[in-house]
């Protein structure tokens, strides 16, 4: 190899190196960029493939977005923000672990839209729910892929936690 075709190559792997180690790294904040409240209005679970739980099945819901969880619990003793809305589908039903459980996995979509403006946040991924109930009983994290107004171009994670009495909290994690 000449000298020329040693020295381009050299040059070529210092920018290369030089501009993977100088990328600059995103990391999500400790605290949650925003907090809702979701009260469940209505979900519907489409059993479309086999009977019973099973790959393909459809579930679509509603729920109103409050600013904070009233400590009656009751909805009207909070403002309604904004509606969230969403679907997932059943991709892999009583799915063994090795825990003596069954696990149904879903992937959802999930839009949050404020009542105020344009802004809405979206945020999708695959995620384990209790097989029988079909309901969302632990907390889980999927990736904030979108949104509008204030949340455009502002990825993210966004974790759902069970409340009970049909509320979940909603924390989201942006980037800045």
């Amino acid at each position: 190899m000449n000298i020329i075709a040693r020295t381009t190559v050299a040059l070529l792997l210092g920018i290369a190196t030089a501009g993977c180690s100088a990328t600059a790294s995103r990391t999500l904040p400790t605290d949650p960029t925003l907090t809702v409240y979701c009260y469940e209005g209505n979900l519907e679970r489409c059993d479309l493939a086999a009977s019973g739980p099973s790959q393909g099945d459809l579930t679509t819901w509603w729920a109103d977005v409050h600013g904070d969880l009233p400590s009656s619990r009751d909805p009207k003793d909070s403002t309604c923000i904004g509606i969230a809305s969403g679907f997932n589908v059943t991709t892999s039903s009583k799915h063994q672990l090795g825990d003596d459980e069954l696990h149904e996995f879903r992937v959802s979509n999930f839009t949050l839209k404020w009542f105020d403006s344009d802004d809405q946040l979206i945020w999708c991924g695959l995620h384990d729910y209790a097989n029988e109930g079909g309901q969302l009983i632990n907390a889980c994290r999927r990736p904030v892929i979108g949104g509008s107004g204030r949340f455009l171009d502002r990825p993210g994670v966004a974790t759902v936690t069970p409340e009970g009495d049909d509320w979940f909290r909603v924390d989201v994690f942006l980037l800045d």
